[in-house]
């Protein structure tokens, strides 16, 4: 008996240090103190959608989000004059809401560009941005083709929609829109 009880408790020791060390690696996150920590994520594709809520106090827990995802389908990258290198990127909608929080803004950014839209709410519980809203979309250059990686297309861009409610919760979507390839 007593020749079975040592490695029984060697591997309960070894068991013991290696979840202890499981449970220390798992409290490693990303998130710096007093940095936003995202509580939901997406990602479908290359694009991407989260929701972060502001840095607790005290290291509590975040409490649940009471902002939604954004929804921007569809977005797009038109040449309407084939003879230019001018092409317009343009989302069928854009839409998040909140509550029992108000929206009280939404930004959209082109990397290259920086910001192009932005959306402020007024005690609304949802925003919702259609196309037309944006005129006829934001210009960039549509690029030569394989310039923006596939050889059949332009350039390509990566965009951010950021939304932000009365209780200081955000939510995000991005992703990349490929322009035609401009062919003088």
């Amino acid at each position: 008996m007593k020749k079975l009880g040592i490695p029984i408790a060697t591997a309960g020791i070894l068991l013991a240090l290696l979840f202890g060390g499981i449970q220390i690696a798992g409290g490693q996150g990303t998130n710096q103190p007093g940095s936003p920590q995202v509580v939901q994520s997406e990602i479908q594709g290359e694009n991407r959608r989260e929701i972060a809520v502001p840095a607790p106090p005290d290291g509590a827990s975040p409490q649940a989000p009471d902002i939604g995802f954004i929804d921007s389908p569809t977005v797009a990258c038109v040449q309407p004059d084939p003879t230019k290198d001018e092409c317009l990127i343009n989302w069928y909608y854009m839409s998040v809401d909140a509550y029992p929080s108000y929206m009280l803004e939404m930004t959209a950014t082109i990397n290259a560009f920086g910001h192009v839209a932005h959306y402020q709410g007024f005690f609304q519980t949802s925003m919702y941005v259609p196309y037309n809203l944006n005129g006829n979309g934001f210009k960039v250059p549509c690029g030569a083709p394989g310039s923006g990686g596939n050889a059949y297309l332009g350039a390509s861009y990566s965009w951010r929609i950021k939304a932000r409610d009365t209780g200081n919760l955000t939510s995000a979507n991005y992703g990349t829109v490929y322009c035609p390839a401009y062919t003088p």
